[in-house]
């Protein structure tokens, strides 16, 4: 098994990321965040600290009680119990949603880690994550997603699943449901993700428990050996010899 370092390399090579990918790791205690980390104190929001370890190349951290900017990011960690008047819609009506009644209906069904469980996150590439995550980030385009997809599926796993009402990407779609579910998710950067970690406009995110991360790098792999190596050539006329062999289901046909 290799170190989540050297498959974050791999990842990096495999895909010619723009940005490496993150690793997040969720403490039970703020004494726990190891002396690597710059810790965030101030009021922030987790896509913000998400931001910095992206753009600044550092690993940060923030305790429970500066990730209050945006309620919804902390609440997604369970780092504490979500408002009342933004689960009732009251305060978020005319700003996420038209009513206080589709406002309401974004935050139904949302996935929580439990609460009280941890009082911190530490964010960092994963070439210099001073500890193991339990989730890995990849910010990338939709064709480098794809590659993952094919990846995720190479020895028979489930398709991935993208699933968003465009509120709570980096937070609660790629790390807290990863994280309670145990399932690869893919998203599209949200607006708060676009605001304050500098999401570009292809970018996407996928979330993975470490524990899925080895498999899906050794598939990615494997997967260049078929059709899939990135970036994917493009045919033109006149078709290569092979070409539709290589792209298509039918094994008869050899033209």
């Amino acid at each position: 098994m290799s170190t989540y370092g050297e498959l974050g390399q791999m990842l990096d090579k495999l895909l010619r990321l723009r940005i490496s990918p993150l690793g997040i790791k969720l403490f039970t205690k703020v004494e726990d965040i190891p002396k690597e980390f710059e810790v965030i104190e101030t009021v922030c929001t987790l896509c913000q600290i998400i931001g910095m370890a992206r753009y600044h190349e550092k690993a940060v951290a923030t305790p429970k009680t500066a990730a209050t900017a945006c309620a919804m990011g902390g609440v997604s960690l369970g780092f504490y119990p979500p408002p009342d008047d933004v689960v009732d819609g009251t305060r978020n009506a005319g700003v996420w949603a038209g009513t206080r009644e589709a406002t309401r209906k974004i935050v139904e069904n949302r996935t929580y880690i439990e609460q009280g469980k941890f009082a911190a996150v530490g964010i960092a590439p994963l070439n210099i994550m001073p500890v193991e995550p339990d989730i890995v980030q990849i910010w990338a385009t939709p064709v480098q997603m794809l590659s993952l997809v094919y990846a995720q599926i190479w020895d028979g796993g489930d398709p991935v699943e993208l699933k968003t009402n465009g509120h709570g990407a980096s937070c609660n779609e790629a790390l807290a449901i990863p994280y309670v579910t145990g399932e690869i998710r893919l998203t599209l950067a949200d607006v708060g993700d676009r605001r304050f970690a500098y999401a570009a406009d292809d970018e996407m995110i996928m979330g993975i428990p470490i524990s899925r991360l080895d498999t899906l790098v050794d598939n990615l792999k494997a997967s260049y050996k078929g059709a899939y190596k990135f970036p994917y050539a493009y045919y033109f006329h006149p078709i290569a010899p092979g070409a539709l062999q290589r792209c298509t289901a039918d094994p008869q046909n050899k033209k």
